[in-house]
């Protein structure tokens, strides 16, 4: 069993907040996927950002509030936002006063002739 804390991470300067990206934790290994912590100060916002992975983030302290398209996305501590592939992002935290904390996992999606041609969503409930 092993324990990973935000708190704890070396974190970078990265689309103008804070970023520690998992590959710090050797320990781990090889992953099925990418991983990092996005930490936004109070009152702060990301610089737009877009990508080709499917990213699945999970707000680990804060509330996020997710901008893409004219739409915003309120994210509550415990709530999860999973962002298609080429969307393009701002992360808000709207707080004056508590740090908005991130869990990003990402990944490059399937395509249809990865899948043998068949639809990776194709017969799930």
């Amino acid at each position: 069993m092993r324990k990973y804390v935000s708190d704890t991470a070396q974190l970078t300067d990265e689309y103008g907040i804070q970023i520690g990206r998992w590959k710090q934790y050797r320990d781990l290994g090889p992953l099925p996927f990418d991983a990092m912590w996005c930490v936004i100060p109070p009152g702060a916002s990301s610089a737009e950002d877009v990508h080709p992975e499917v990213e699945f983030a999970v707000v680990t302290r804060g509330t996020a509030i997710y901008e893409a398209a004219g739409e915003k996305v309120e994210v509550p501590t415990g709530g999860v936002i999973l962002l298609d592939p080429e969307r393009p992002h701002v992360i808000h935290n709207p707080s004056p006063e508590v740090p908005l904390t991130i869990l990003s996992i990402y990944w490059m999606p399937r395509t249809a002739d990865a899948e043998g041609g068949r639809d990776p969503g194709a017969g799930r409930d």
